[in-house]
């Protein structure tokens, strides 16, 4: 099976032209199947009125590799348009949060809970014991809800096509509490690193201050939050964050949390 020219590329997977308007995700050879059949199943899940997502079609093996086939979306991430022109920072910090928000009014029971997946999270993070009881007491006080949410939501996931932006790599998909997702989406602008073999990485840190302001505050028009609402969400977004392993981040996650959690 011949595949076409190299789109992308990302922590798990690969992207590749594929057939007339579609492309194939392909994984990298050591990522577990359940969490490629997961992505699918998300992704089928996900297919619906308002949400500005590419159609998926099926599960493929490529050359000893399991990938899924996605409708065809052309053009650049916001992350990339960012890395190429940080003049550009203030733009996709607004347009980024204009479709969180309205990925945030759709809801949809099917998908996994988010505040599952929390208190998972914080059972297999490794912290004190101390700081993981502090944060499942947190976590009960907080709604749930069966909002849309995206669960990595940040510049590299959003494509802009010619036809309007798409929201892409659902595979964290949960229904819940939209005030966490946004939270978790604040956090990575403002500490998320930028894996470095991706070009002009750095430029991330010449731009991140104002991207980060103008996401949260064209957000917090667009869907009003109480300060009081999204400071609990705080350590347990980092929680979250801390929780996916990445070293460069980790000392930094690690003081959010224990100052976050040391009046509770």
């Amino acid at each position: 099976m011949e595949l076409g020219q190299k789109l992308g590329q990302g922590r798990q997977a690969e992207v590749f032209g594929y057939q007339k308007d579609q492309v194939v995700k392909l994984f990298y050879p050591n990522t577990p199947h359940y969490v490629i059949e997961h992505e699918f199943k998300i992704a089928a899940s996900i297919q619906q009125p308002g949400l500005p997502v590419a159609k998926v079609f099926e599960i493929i093996t490529v050359n000893d590799r399991t990938g899924i086939v996605y409708e065809k979306l052309e053009g650049p991430t916001l992350l990339q348009m960012l890395l190429s022109d940080v003049s550009k920072a203030v733009w996709i910090g607004e347009i980024s949060a204009h479709l969180h928000a309205d990925v945030h009014r759709s809801r949809n029971d099917s998908l996994p809970s988010q505040k599952e997946d929390f208190e998972k999270k914080i059972r297999t993070v490794k912290i004190e014991s101390v700081l993981k009881e502090k944060a499942l007491r947190l976590l009960d006080t907080l709604p749930d809800s069966s909002e849309v949410c995206h669960g990595d939501y940040h510049p590299d996931n959003i494509l802009l096509s010619p036809s309007g932006p798409y929201v892409i790599d659902w595979i964290n998909a949960k229904r819940g509490n939209r005030t966490a997702d946004f939270v978790l989406s604040a956090l990575m602008l403002k500490i998320g690193e930028v894996p470095d073999f991706i070009p002009h990485y750095e430029n991330l840190n010449i731009s991140r201050s104002i991207l980060f302001k103008a996401y949260t505050q064209t957000y917090l028009k667009e869907l009003p939050t109480d300060k009081s609402d999204i400071l609990p969400w705080i350590p347990l977004a980092a929680i979250f964050r801390l929780e996916q392993g990445i070293e460069s981040e980790h000392s930094r996650l690690i003081k959010i949390i224990r100052r976050s959690l040391s009046s509770i």
